[in-house]
Formats: C-alpha cells, structure tokens, sequence
C-alpha cells in the first residue's frame, strides 16, 4: 500500500502516527502530480461539506486533531493505493472526503 498526500513529511508523519502506518511507504506530493497520476480528482462542495463529513470533522476536533492551517491543494480527493510489482493491484479513491477505506483489506493483494 502506498499513501500520497500533499502535506510534508513532518506532517505526514502527526497523521499517519496514530494508526501505526509510519511504516507504509507514502510519498509527499505538494504540486499534485501523482495525485493527477493516480487519478485522485479535485472534490466537489457535496463531497466536503455533507452530514458525514462535518460529523467526522467535529469527532476530529472533539479528540483534538485541528487543521488549522491546510496544506495543498485542499480540494483534492484522497486515495490509497497498492502496489505490487510495480503495478497496481488496489485501489481506494474518496467519494466522500470523509470515508474511510479498509486499510487492511487493501493492503493485502487477492
């Protein structure tokens, strides 16, 4: 599995911590090239700010995760990919910027 995001490393790094995936490859892309690459479009106003999304971002500040200050392009949608053999066998783009792929399955090749 291979994570792209748009933050820093430093960043990446406060994200990725609590659910103990500092381990999986992830690559920072603040210009958004792989995330054109890969398919990851520009979100859409329904898909940021609907009943989950705002639910899941008030939980988000309720255990004190603030996004204060966005890095990037913020309308870009997130994804997650594997990666096996230099191709890809998996993968998980966002309908919703508040879903919540199943890293495990994905991890996993069929």
């Amino acid at each position: 599995m291979v994570f792209v995001h748009l933050g820093t490393e430093e960043k990446a790094k406060k994200f990725f911590a609590p659910y103990q995936l500092l381990d999986v490859p992830r690559f920072s892309d603040p210009e958004g090239a792989l995330y054109q690459s890969f398919g990851l479009v520009r979100g859409n106003f329904r898909q940021y700010f609907n009943v989950e999304s705002m639910l899941r971002m008030v939980g988000t500040w309720l255990r004190g995760n603030f996004a204060i200050v966005p890095q990037g392009d913020v309308e870009r949608m997130p994804g997650a990919f594997l990666i096996q053999d230099g191709e890809i066998q998996k993968t998980y783009r966002h309908k919703l910027i508040s879903d919540r792929p199943n890293y495990l399955s994905l991890a996993t090749a069929e």
